[in-house]
């Protein structure tokens, strides 16, 4: 976890403000019925160009985006062994005789991270859900980060794992990602979604 970690966190974790800042399409034009006739962009070049401010703005921000990261890992909610099975042909997975109800505790303080973002332990935030949305912070704050423990094949040559990373209340994306061995490093071999809201 340790190899692929500073990649993951590239990979899953988003800068919220971009997502939170939509290119302006102009505004919808309706009938006296309600129904939809098309779009009124006779504005839109000077939305657009306030947008693009915006935007360049915010890519040029130095400062760190914080995510609260949930260091407990568990096993997936979900069975892994087939999409394993599916992504790795050939390869047997390996069945942990390990309870299934332990989890570990991911220190990550001393792992470099590549990009802009910082991670803070989610026992650092607001306990009750909700409250970590709402609360006003001095930095940038983008969202919430988890990762499963990694199911392994028996050799330990290849692994599956999930990921969420939650921008909001009711916002955030899943992913399955599978990694390998290659010349004794680990690497992200590919990373699926698997859910949004």
């Amino acid at each position: 976890m340790t190899e692929i970690f500073p990649s993951l966190v590239d990979s899953i974790c988003v800068d919220c403000r971009i997502l939170f800042l939509p290119m302006p399409l102009g505004k919808s034009i309706y009938d006296k019925n309600d129904n939809y006739i098309g779009q009124d962009t006779s504005n839109i070049k000077a939305e657009r160009e306030k947008w693009e401010k915006e935007l360049v703005k915010i890519k040029n921000d130095t400062s760190k985006i914080i995510i609260a990261f949930e260091t407990k890992m568990k096993w997936s909610h979900y069975s892994l062994k087939d999409d394993f099975v599916k992504h790795f042909s050939g390869i047997k997975v390996a069945y942990s005789k390990i309870n299934q109800d332990l989890e570990y505790d991911f220190d990550f303080k001393d792992i470099k991270l590549n990009n802009k973002f910082k991670l803070r332990n989610l026992s650092e935030f607001p306990k009750e859900r909700g409250k970590i949305w709402n609360t006003k912070y001095n930095f940038v704050f983008s969202g919430v980060l988890d990762f499963s423990r990694i199911q392994f094949d028996k050799d330990k040559k290849f692994g599956v794992l999930d990921a969420g990373f939650g921008c909001g209340s009711k916002f955030g994306q899943g992913s399955r990602i599978y990694i390998k061995k290659v010349n004794n490093k680990w690497i992200i071999d590919k990373i699926e979604g698997t859910w949004i809201s």
